[in-house]
């Protein structure tokens, strides 16, 4: 009987033992479930506003400041409507983002180079096709293009890395411009970006407005200064002045006169297509030396036709139309 009762007690010390190591698994279980659920809230909660504080800092260091968006605007008088436009064409090479200006640039030299042609085919009726390529050259020429980024201050709002060298040479260029020289004659060099840029917003412009260049003209023909631009003296046909030169020398030989001297009195080396001279012509008549200037003119030929031309006018017995 002792034996017997010695049993039934350890059998139920091990049920109610077993009871208690299941009842503490299953609280201890529960503890721990709660236990992760809790890390892993914090984890997460930390984790997302780490990764949203990147990707903010990612964005505000590969974006453009809404400062610097505010201010070329302004510069421009110009809103974007898609300001990725902006950011893009002020985004240089140079920060290796897999995106630059460049295609703004292209789009911003063919589009500029239009609407100057087209303003100056409607201002002047009489200005023939050579004339018209003169203007537009010497409206949206490189040279000028940077003179006219360097005034405006643009290239401190350009996204770029890395360009010592370049920034210090567009300063110096800047700092000439400071000083009111006009560009044709700077002894420092522009650097391309500034044009470059200059282009690229015309570019991204034009596209902001769905390709349309009437109200392009409209936002950049004060920026491109374009009634400081000389219309020629010399509107008549360019047939009559180009044969100038053989009409003097008819009309001398006819005249027992002697031949036309003619004298190179300026000739200036200038940027982009802009070398300019100007000729003068002299003939000895019945009634003394008669000598004429010519206008400026872009080769000699034309340089001395147009002398030709100016002293035949002079002639008033001489019928030059």
């Amino acid at each position: 009987m002792k034996h017997h009762f010695a049993h039934g007690v350890s059998d139920e010390v091990k049920m109610a033992f077993n009871l208690e190591v299941v009842v503490a698994t299953v609280v201890l279980a529960l503890l721990l479930h709660i236990f992760w659920r809790c890390c892993f809230s914090f984890y997460l909660n930390h984790v997302k506003k780490y990764i949203s504080s990147c990707s903010s800092s990612s964005a505000a260091a590969s974006g453009l400041e809404p400062s610097k968006i505010a201010a070329v605007e302004e510069i421009l008088n110009y809103t974007f409507k898609d300001k990725r436009l902006l950011e893009e064409a002020l985004t240089h090479s140079s920060c290796r983002e897999g995106i630059s200006y460049d295609r703004l640039e292209f789009l911003g030299d063919a589009a500029l180079g239009l609407t100057v042609a087209i303003h100056f085919f409607r201002l002047e009726p009489r200005l023939n096709s050579d004339q018209l390529t003169r203007l537009r050259k010497k409206s949206v020429c490189n040279a000028r293009l940077a003179y006219l980024a360097a005034r405006l201050g643009l290239y401190r709002y350009v996204r770029r890395k890395d360009t010592a060298i370049l920034n210090r040479n567009v300063k110096m260029y800047e700092d000439a411009v400071k000083q009111g020289n006009d560009h044709r004659n700077f002894t420092v060099r522009s650097p391309d970006i500034l044009a470059d840029v200059f282009e690229a917003l015309a570019g991204a412009v034009y596209v902001d407005l769905d390709f349309d260049s009437t109200k392009l003209w409209t936002i950049f023909k004060d920026l491109l200064m374009v009634d400081q631009i000389k219309i020629p003296k010399d509107l008549e046909s360019r047939k009559i002045i180009n044969g100038a030169q053989d009409k003097l020398y008819g009309l001398c030989g006819r005249k027992k006169w002697g031949k036309p001297i003619y004298t190179c009195l300026v000739k200036e080396g200038r940027p982009q297509h802009e070398t300019t001279m100007i000729y003068s012509v002299e003939i000895e008549t019945d009634d003394g030396l008669l000598r004429q200037e010519g206008d400026e003119k872009y080769t000699p030929r034309d340089a001395r036709n147009s002398a030709a031309y100016r002293l035949l006018r002079s002639l008033p017995k001489y019928p030059i139309m």
